[in-house]
């Protein structure tokens, strides 16, 4: 019987040719021409021709991967929605219609293949109840992520001091920012409240009523970035919650979505 890849699987293997390959390939690049301008091998003017070659060879690195990893994972994992959902998210493809999509070399071979697995994607994805997650599950903020923020507005606060001693007075600014840090993180120390519930009823927000999973819809874990801002969130029904500050990890929350509406489902 053929071994079912799962998606996380697929995705540790993408991001290795998708992502840690191209980008091996344009650091490569861009530090042979640095050295070679430091050594005097060829003239300085050409580091900028550098850095446009080595991102363009690992643009055509994962132009010509990207497709041979999607005829295998697609036809590999069972849950392609939530592949390709992931895929996107991380990064390793582009959505269906995206301009970026068509720098991607695909032969005929590739192309019938990806045509005939389009099918797979109307399927409904599938998954399993696990005896392992309790019958409800509380989410509440973390002491460690709480503690170590406390640390930094503490230290923000004395180099603010310092700087102020030093009459350098702008720094005020500095002192009343680790104020309003600490403040937060002392406030969040004090709330004792789960920020999610989370069960085979439904899920629950901080100060909200309980809404059910017949109700639910599009719930993801999902990575946002913004520039080099990267934050995790818990997003249903046009909902989000960053969940960066919550003793909970991006998968195992992951996981518990599917487990409870697995379980409803069977309930109902």
């Amino acid at each position: 019987m053929k071994k079912t890849v799962t998606v996380n699987e697929a995705i540790s293997k993408g991001k290795i040719t998708l992502v840690y390959l191209p980008m091996a390939v344009m650091v490569v690049i861009i530090t042979l021409g640095i050295t070679l301008s430091v050594y005097d091998l060829v003239p300085g003017w050409t580091i900028p021709i550098t850095f446009i070659l080595g991102t363009l060879l690992g643009w055509i690195t994962w132009s010509y991967f990207v497709n041979k990893w999607k005829v295998w994972a697609y036809e590999n994992v069972r849950n392609v929605n939530e592949l390709k959902r992931k895929a996107i998210n991380q990064k390793l493809i582009w959505k269906s219609d995206s301009w970026f999509e068509k720098t991607e070399f695909k032969n005929s071979e590739q192309e019938a293949k990806l045509q005939l697995l389009q099918k797979k994607f109307l399927e409904k994805d599938v998954y399993k109840d696990d005896i392992n997650v309790p019958k409800e599950t509380l989410i509440y903020y973390s002491k460690t992520s709480i503690y170590f923020a406390l640390a930094v507005s503490v230290g923000i606060i004395l180099i603010g001091i310092y700087l102020v001693l030093e009459a350098e007075y702008w720094s005020l600014i500095l002192i009343l920012i680790g104020l309003y840090l600490a403040y937060d993180q002392f406030t969040k120390l004090k709330n004792n409240n789960p920020q999610i519930v989370i069960n085979d009823k439904g899920i629950k927000l901080r100060d909200e009523k309980l809404v059910s999973w017949k109700n639910i819809h599009d719930d993801n874990v999902f990575n946002q970035s913004s520039g080099r801002d990267s934050a995790n969130f818990l997003s249903f029904n046009n909902v989000m919650v960053e969940i960066d500050e919550l003793d909970i990890k991006f998968e195992e929350l992951e996981h518990l979505l599917h487990v409870y509406r697995v379980r409803f489902e069977n309930n109902n």
